[in-house]
């Protein structure tokens, strides 16, 4: 465990994850400064929620003089590495993610159970922690999901020997990791994303990988079998290597895949044998989400948590906000808010044989990589795409070149998106807000997308169902 008393923290990222790690130093005794690219009156909310918390703010823009006085930096998942961070970095000052700050303030007989990967980690996790609560070992399930970060987990009751902590992590955190390890690690898929960040699909799989790297002999690593990147990462792992795969007729020696009349879930594991595991104890439905169970199964039997804590906490998971979720109904036009469709892989897997014919709103922050998947799965049930944010003219050219048949419209912002996907839908659409792109060009996160989409489904005269 660290001592933080009476050393110089900085923290690097004024939003959820910074506050709370600010909050967590200053608690610990540390001198702590805040720093963000953005000036104070873009912060306001940020800042208020440290009212009569002793710490400094450094706000709009980075001052090299700021990280080189510091003693420990720590990073803020969203924020991309900076020149006055490897400055730092290059002088000797440890700069760490969150995640890795908080690691090393866990109880060593604690659990960690870790999720990454391009698409599927967030329901992954959050389908994980329910089995871990229904076993009845105090459960912490946060991380990257956007509800808690993990440095909560310190002073969470499962920060005790035998608790669980089921944490979401991104690449962006696994970059700025030394020791970070989960007793399971789960990678469920690797495709075109942050490309913006990493610059080649090398990089941002080894980004990936790194869940891994720092694993035990006797620790789980799970791995998606019919992902090349994945399975490229996985080569030469020290820890026990587990396998899933959906695809009809496949065969694990060690892992999980479907049954072949697709009613269970199988999973194969050294001492414990054959298990099947009935599809109806889940409400979530499609190939991916049958993908995430069979992770989150081999995580948490692989921890030993019993057969019938397993099954009673699958019957208890509910899906998460903004995947895909039926969120308004106007005259038999259905309303859907997959705002955690942030890469053009999510979204193709979600649109692919949709059940009604769709107007999508699309657009944001373009994160590199190609829409020409995401155009495919459209084909055949999209009547139009509304275009929002930066990555709007990328999209449009995209879609010129695909010979899309459908109206793509330009939108001046999410109202205006909702208002214009009504007017081409009727009666049987669907108006979907899946945007394959990151959203902080115009919100504050994906979850603040979807809160704003419902808004304006309310405005056009929607039914809320959510």
């Amino acid at each position: 465990m660290m001592d933080l008393d009476g050393k110089t923290v900085v923290v690097v990222g004024l939003a959820q994850t910074g506050i709370a790690v600010a909050k967590f130093c200053v608690k610990r005794g540390a001198r702590v400064t805040i720093t963000d690219g953005k000036p104070a009156d873009q912060l306001a909310d940020q800042i208020k929620q440290l009212h009569g918390v002793p710490v400094r703010f450094a706000l709009g823009g980075h001052d090299l003089t700021t990280y080189l006085a510091a003693e420990l930096i720590v990073m803020s998942p969203g924020v991309p590495s900076l020149r006055e961070t490897r400055a730092a970095a290059a002088g000797g000052i440890p700069v760490m993610a969150e995640i890795e700050l908080a690691y090393r303030f866990l109880d060593p007989g604690a659990t960690v159970l870790a999720v990454t990967g391009t698409n599927g980690k967030s329901t992954t996790t959050a389908l994980t922690g329910k089995l871990c609560e229904a076993s009845g070992r105090p459960t912490f399930c946060g991380g990257n999901l956007g509800n808690m970060p993990m440095i909560d987990a310190v002073d969470h009751p499962a920060n005790v020997p035998g608790g669980l902590i089921v944490v979401e992590v991104a690449a962006f955190m696994l970059e700025n990791c030394t020791t970070f390890r989960g007793k399971t690690g789960v990678l469920t898929n690797i495709t075109e994303d942050h490309l913006d960040r990493f610059g080649t699909m090398e990089r941002y799989a080894e980004m990936k990988g790194r869940i891994w790297d720092f694993q035990r002999l006797d620790d789980l690593a799970i791995a998606n079998a019919a992902d090349p990147w994945a399975m490229k990462e996985a080569e030469g792992i020290r820890s026990q290597l587990y396998t899933f795969d959906s695809r009809p007729g496949a065969k694990v020696e060690q892992g999980a895949v479907m049954s072949d009349d697709r009613r269970h879930l199988v999973l194969r594991m050294p001492r414990i044998g054959e298990e099947l595991y009935p599809v109806d104890d889940l409400v979530i439905v499609g190939n991916h989400n049958m993908e995430n169970a069979m992770c989150a199964y081999l995580a948490t039997r692989g921890i030993g948590l019993p057969v019938d804590a397993i099954r009673a906490g699958a019957r208890a998971y509910r899906p998460l906000p903004h995947r895909m979720e039926l969120v308004g109904d106007r005259d038999n036009v259905y309303y859907y808010d997959d705002s955690k469709g942030t890469n053009v892989a999510s979204v193709a897997a979600s649109v692919r044989g949709f059940p009604r014919p769709l107007v999508l709103i699309a657009g944001g922050v373009d994160k590199g990589g190609s829409y020409e998947p995401m155009l495919e799965a459209l084909d055949g049930v999209c009547k139009g795409i509304i275009l929002i944010g930066k990555a709007a003219p990328l999209i449009r050219e995209a879609a010129t070149a695909h010979k899309a048949s459908y109206p793509v419209i330009d939108a001046t912002d999410m109202h205006d998106a909702v208002k214009r996907a009504t007017e081409l839908s009727t009666a049987g659409d669907a108006v979907v807000l899946s945007p394959a792109c990151a959203s902080y060009d115009m919100f504050q996160n994906f979850g603040h997308r979807g809160h704003v989409f419902r808004e304006a489904v309310s405005a056009v005269g929607a039914k809320r169902l959510d």
